[in-house]
């Protein structure tokens, strides 16, 4: 075999072109080396996009303020036989707190009328809002080409699924009686024994940010939740002027009722509306706590990955000795190869 001739081989007085491979990552040319004519191509397109995440849940509506407490009571007998008779107050109505648009969920009710009930019932709780839509799928992977094949791109990825809404805020909690038994007030002659003049317990505010009502002389409810700042706690106070209710949290939150009164109403949503105040009749009941703001939704979860595209082969594609050819690659994970045999 004479020297000097790498790129061929002479065999029996023939010219023999070797074999020989070209990958491409990027797009470019390919030119065909002297004395072939067949090739084999093998490619594949870029990997799909991932989906787009999923949109966040809406925020939610406010939980409803705790209704006052009952007002209290207490029984007396004269003369041996017992009266039967019952006296008693009533407490202030929670507010409502504040949804998104115009439907609220009511505040708790004021105290109950008869010995049988305790103090105010609690106030609703908010109602959540819808899930988030999901996130758009993701775009297929763009195809590679050559020598008049197209090799397709990955599938997209789906898109992920949207955010669980936003759970609503808790209702306060509503003031009790005036106490958890029963009370005689003897009046027998010129006797008296026992004490009428008990309190009973406030109601919690609702979660999150409800103040707490308080139960004492006079009753006062919590200040409903805003839905940046909490609201306050009613005041154990006994001033005349009846000032001891907690105000609403900012923004929005409802302010507490005072002594006997209805609280306010919230007022931007997603905030929580004030608890009751409470009183009774020479008994004093608990004020109902405040309700809670309404939590925000939750974020979307991410999309899916794209898939990687699956390589194809082509085998004994005719090709011009000399000549060039564009090849095109795809985005990510794309590739193109050539390849031929000794000719």
């Amino acid at each position: 075999m004479p020297a000097g001739t790498p790129k061929v081989t002479l065999l029996g007085g023939k010219t023999i072109a070797p074999g020989g491979t070209q990958t491409f990552n990027t797009s470019g040319t390919f030119t065909v080396p002297t004395g072939i004519t067949k090739v084999s191509i093998t490619g594949k397109g870029g990997s799909g996009n991932p989906g787009n995440a999923g949109n966040s849940g809406s925020s939610c509506r406010a939980g409803g303020g705790g209704g006052g407490g009952g007002g209290g009571f207490f029984f007396r007998k004269c003369g041996g036989p017992c009266c039967g008779i019952c006296f008693s107050g009533f407490g202030g109505q929670g507010g409502p707190g504040a949804g998104p648009g115009s439907t609220f969920p009511s505040g708790g009710n004021g105290g109950g009328t008869n010995y049988n009930q305790y103090g105010g019932n609690p106030g609703s709780t908010g109602t959540n809002t819808a899930a988030g839509n999901p996130g758009s799928a993701g775009s297929a992977g763009t195809a590679s080409s050559g020598l008049n094949y197209t090799f397709p791109g990955g599938n997209a990825g789906n898109g992920g699924s949207g955010g669980s809404g936003g759970a609503g805020g808790g209702g306060g909690n509503g003031g009790q009686k005036a106490c958890q038994r029963i009370i005689w007030y003897c009046c027998c002659g010129n006797y008296a024994c026992g004490n009428p003049f008990y309190t009973g317990y406030q109601g919690n505010g609702g979660t999150p940010g409800g103040g707490d009502g308080r139960g004492t002389n006079r009753a006062f409810g919590g200040g409903g939740a805003g839905t940046v700042n909490p609201g306050s706690p009613a005041n154990y106070s006994t001033n005349s002027n009846n000032s001891g209710a907690g105000a609403g949290g900012t923004p929005g939150g409802g302010a507490g009722g005072n002594y006997g009164n209805c609280g306010q109403n919230a007022t931007v949503a997603g905030a929580g509306g004030g608890g009751g105040g409470a009183t009774g009749n020479i008994i004093y009941a608990g004020g109902g706590g405040g309700g809670g703001r309404g939590n925000l939704g939750n974020p979307g979860n991410p999309g899916n990955a794209g898939n990687a595209a699956t390589p194809a082969t082509y085998n004994c594609v005719s090709v011009t000795s000399g000549s060039s050819y564009p090849i095109t690659v795809g985005n990510t994970g794309a590739q193109v190869t050539i390849s031929w045999n000794p000719q």
